[in-house]
Formats: C-alpha cells, structure tokens, sequence
C-alpha cells in the first residue's frame, strides 16, 4: 500500500510520536510510507529512514500567516491532485478537517484518527468535526469514551478503537531492583495536567512520609504558578521541577508511585509506560476515557475522581503504606506489556488500514 501520514510536525507530541512509529512499522512491512508536515523540523522520535517526507512550508520560507497558509494550501492541492497514493491517514483535528474538507480532490480512502478528548475541545473546532466527520472513510479512536463521543454527533464510516502501543524502550525497563522513595508524575506544565492538584495532595500527607520526595517533570507556562505554590506550601526541598528529560522513563521506574492528576486526556502515554515498568500507579478518571481504559481500579491501579484532593491523598496514602498492594499493583499494571506491545497495537493498524482501502 502507499500511505501517507498527515501530521503537523514530527516535533515533540503524543500524535507526532505515534505517528513515526506507524510509519517506521508500515515501512517495515513493505508498505510505501510518506510523512505529510506542515513544518520541515526534524523528527525527535525515532523514524525508519526508508519513510519519505514532504513538507508543505520549510522553515527559511516563512513569512507572515496569511502567506504562510496560502503556500501550504498551494502545496496541499498539488500533493492531494498527483500523488497517487492508496490511503491518507490525518491525524489530529486541525489536519483532520483540512482532508476531510478537500476530500473531493483525491479519490483515495482517508482514514481519521483522534488523539485527544474532543469534549475539550471548543465549539468552533467541534463543529467543524462534527459537521465533517462522515466524509472519512474510516475513525481510529483511542478509547470508547472518544468513539462515543463522535458517535453520538456524527454519522461515522467503520469506527474502531486502537489504544497507543507502548514504547519499545520501555519494555526493557521493567523493574527490578529496590526502589527510591519519589513519587513521580510527568507531563506538560498545563492546567490540564492540573500539577496543582497533585501538589497539595502531597503536601496532605508529607508529614506522614518525611522521607519522600515529589518530582514533576516537563516544562510549560504553569511553571511559575507551581514554583510559587511549592513555595507557599514551604515544601521546595521536598518537590523539584527538574523541566524535560532525556531519561524520564528510566527515572520514573526507579520511583515507588506514579500519580498522573490529569482533568482530561486521550490516552495517556507517561501512564501506559510506568505500569508497563510495573510502577504502582494512581489517576485521575480523566476526561476522554484513556486512564480507565488502563487501569482496572484496585486491579493494576487506582482511580480517583477528577480534581479531589483528598481521594487523591488518600490513595497515596495508601500505596505508600501498604508495600504488598503496591507491589501486587505493579506485577499486575507490568501485564499491559502483552495486550499492547508494538507488534499486537501496530498490528491491528496494518489490518485496519487494509481493510479500509480495500472496502
């Protein structure tokens, strides 16, 4: 097959990330793979140099937005009308309602695949989906949650869930020696992640666990709003804003917990890979369905409702004093590392696609 992926950029990013991953896989499997980019950066996730690339603006030709836009609306059209390519696959909503409105032009089949909440989105962009979303030929959801959601909007061709593979890197990391007393959560400094909340939930129980730390890594604009929070709870020698980092993966499978205290998420990758590590983990039951489709509550995780502190603290409380649930926790969350390796999610994508163009 000749597929193109439509991505933004292949820059930072859980779609970008997923996005070179399907594609080092499809052209690993014979098929002829091309990256469709607005921007020409080069790509921060590992790629198979066997996948092409085309760039609707390079960097040294930016001007201003408007001819920004016209340029790539210029090169979209001329890609759409002579690439002869068997199956178009866009990904995110920007993206998805470009091809799903130039539709017309090409007659290969377009595939659509969601990566975020759509709830959260707003009105204007949730129109737009809404009101294109039947031209495609095809949905890939990663939850039930999101599915639903579109489904009760649109009117939708073959919709299907596929939840993110792990990290290939990741499954070498499993767990194995004793671990360090931090309590590790990792993600954009946003008001979606809400750090906030995890934040005073640690500061309830510090006191009862002195010799513990709280580490946030990433970076974003909440990170003065944290600093001072820290600062006002008097708790800086006890939690660090390390920002990105290059290892976060190695340094969270050393922890004793992993909290992810998100109000809304797709699926949550930094989630999916602690438990595949066998780390203890605690969510927020986040909006678009991606924590409760990894975490089977008192099974492999807990669960607690968005933005309550104390349900929070409580359940950290918990695993901290309880080594034996925590570790039956972990041996549990460990087993994600069979139902969604690389080889079974990347699988299901291959025979997906297939079955798309061939219907």
């Amino acid at each position: 097959m000749k597929i193109t992926i439509f991505i933004s950029g292949v820059t930072g990013g859980g779609a970008e990330k997923v996005a070179c991953a399907i594609a080092s896989y499809m052209v690993g499997q014979e098929h002829d793979v091309e990256l469709l980019t607005m921007t020409d950066e080069e790509a921060t996730y590992p790629l198979d140099g066997r996948v092409s690339r085309y760039c609707l603006l390079k960097e040294k030709e930016r001007k201003n937005f408007i001819v920004n836009n016209t340029i790539r609306l210029i090169r979209l059209v001329r890609y759409l009308t002579h690439s002869k390519r068997d199956v178009y696959l866009a990904m995110l909503p920007t993206n998805i309602t470009t091809m799903l409105s130039m539709r017309f032009i090409t007659s290969a089949k377009v595939i659509a695949a969601e990566r975020a909440n759509p709830a959260s989105y707003n009105e204007d962009k949730q129109k737009k989906l809404m009101t294109l979303a039947h031209r495609a030929d095809g949905w890939v959801f990663q939850t039930i949650e999101q599915k639903e959601w579109y489904e009760a909007h649109s009117q939708l061709k073959r919709p299907i869930v596929i939840p993110n593979a792990i990290n290939p890197d990741v499954l070498k990391l499993h767990h194995t020696t004793e671990r360090h007393k931090t309590i590790v959560t990792a993600g954009r400094l946003t008001n979606q992640k809400n750090h906030k909340l995890l934040i005073n939930a640690f500061s309830k129980i510090a006191d009862k666990y002195k010799d513990y730390n709280l580490i946030i890594y990433g970076e974003g604009p909440n990170r003065e709003k944290l600093i001072e929070q820290i600062t006002s709870l008097k708790l800086s020698d006890r939690i660090s804003l390390p920002g990105y980092s290059s290892n976060v993966m190695a340094n969270v499978n050393q922890a004793s917990l992993f909290v992810l205290s998100s109000d809304f998420e797709g699926m949550p990758n930094a989630l999916m890979e602690a438990m595949a590590m066998g780390v203890p983990s605690i969510s927020t039951d986040c909006g678009g369905g991606g924590a409760r489709y990894l975490i089977n509550n008192e099974k492999n995780g807990l669960l607690v409702p968005i933005g309550d502190v104390n349900a929070l603290a409580s359940a950290m409380d918990r695993v901290l004093s309880d080594k034996t649930f925590a570790d039956k926790l972990g041996k549990e969350a460990h087993k994600l590392c069979d139902t969604l390796s690389p080889d079974v999610i990347y699988g299901r994508w291959e025979k997906y696609i297939e079955e798309t163009v061939n219907s």
